[in-house]
């Protein structure tokens, strides 16, 4: 009889285990799809933006609003972030622009708000996601490998765990 218990024990151990390892890999599939749609998305959005934007000429815009953001100085960067909200007409539309780029100076910033006008680098298919300056930091292209590879490595990690239950 003492064997039977060990055995229906052993048997819920054995579930309870695989239920975990489910769980674990369901919960490392979620942080990875978060990774993929905030930090990941965002920032290679971005940088596709302001490479798309390298080889084009800029108009002028018109700051309708800037101002400096909350965040601090941006590590390989030339500036920290601003808020910029820029009216644009190209092709007989007008558009508001309200990406700085990465490398949006202060400089740059003091002259956008004593003349009120800024450069414009357009972009070609989508004139709304044009910038206000060009080029992008090592550092941005560094930390999109880095959650990229955290992301394959979060993904891989979950596919062991539905293995090896």
């Amino acid at each position: 009889m003492a064997k039977l218990d060990w055995l229906e024990n052993n048997n819920y151990l054995k579930q309870e285990i695989r239920r975990q390892y489910t769980w674990a890999a369901w919960c490392t599939w979620g942080l990875a799809l978060i990774l993929l749609l905030i930090p990941i998305r965002g920032s290679a959005c971005n940088i596709y933006y302001i490479n798309t934007t390298e080889d084009t000429p800029s108009i002028t815009g018109h700051v309708l609003h800037m101002e400096p953001g909350v965040r601090q100085k941006i590590r390989g960067g030339k500036g920290r972030h601003y808020e910029a909200k820029v009216d644009i007409e190209y092709n007989g539309r007008a558009y508001y622009v309200t990406n700085a780029g990465f490398n949006f100076t202060d400089a740059m910033y003091r002259q956008a708000i004593a003349s009120g006008r800024v450069p414009v680098y357009l972009h070609p298919t989508h004139p709304e996601k044009s910038v206000l300056s060009k080029g992008v930091p090592f550092l941005q292209y560094f930390a999109l490998t880095l959650f990229s590879a955290l992301t394959i490595f979060l993904i891989a990690t979950g596919f062991y765990l539905i293995k090896k239950r």
